[in-house]
């Protein structure tokens, strides 16, 4: 357990991280974007957002999200009404949806709470968590495919199979239908490579996510 020295330590950096968030300029931001945007690359997204922020802090989040030109903001997915509700509102007022991210928990009626209490409540889905869990991903997109705003892509088995966490196209996770899936039907969702298996020896992070990225070109090809 935290000691009281470190208790009000924590209550003071959480205090002048609270009032610094309020009080930034947009400008760095403005340029972190314009960086991104020059070399061809969309910030779609960022993960800041809590429950527990303060409506000034909550103003903090989505002016970023503005600044970045970011279309959605992610959190982990919450179990409290009354957060998921007032998290929607800001959403809705901003004009920007609050996309809830899922482990294991993922499955058909996980984000039912959350989308029946804001129309700007949307999913960060991750679909090879949820084939980890046992579920379908592409039954999910084709029932929720309106209400995602984005989702993760890595190859996990089933839990029959371990709930393993595999190099592409060696576990149980449909990528490639997934991925044909949302091209057949025109669905503007962005996909995010989420590098979690064992780098093998003689490789590293940037060759691996190449490797993920070649494996979806091939499928959408």
């Amino acid at each position: 357990a935290p000691t009281p020295e470190q208790q009000a330590a924590q209550r003071e950096y959480q205090q002048r991280i609270r009032a610094w968030r309020t009080s930034v300029s947009m400008d760095k931001f403005k340029a972190l974007r314009k960086m991104y945007n020059d070399a061809g690359v969309t910030i779609y997204a960022w993960k800041q957002i809590a429950a527990n922020m303060s409506d000034e802090e909550l103003e903090y989040v989505f002016n970023v999200a503005e600044a970045l030109g970011n279309t959605h903001v992610t959190l982990e997915l919450l179990e409290d009404e009354a957060a998921l509700k007032r998290l929607g509102e800001f959403g809705e007022k901003r004009k920007i949806y609050v996309a809830y991210h899922t482990h294991l928990q993922g499955n058909l009626s996980a984000f039912d709470r959350a989308f029946a209490l804001s129309k700007a409540n949307t999913a960060n889905v991750d679909l090879g968590h949820y084939v980890a869990a046992g579920g379908d991903p592409i039954a999910f997109l084709n029932k929720f495919h309106d209400r995602i705003s984005s989702f993760h892509l890595k190859d996990r088995t089933t839990p029959a199979n371990g709930q393993k966490n595999l190099a592409w196209g060696t576990g149980d996770t449909p990528i490639a239908g997934i991925l044909q899936t949302v091209k057949k039907n025109g669905w503007k969702m962005p996909a995010t490579i989420e590098l979690e298996y064992q780098i093998p020896d003689g490789s590293d992070a940037v060759k691996e996510v190449a490797k993920c990225l070649d494996f979806a070109k091939k499928a959408l090809a």
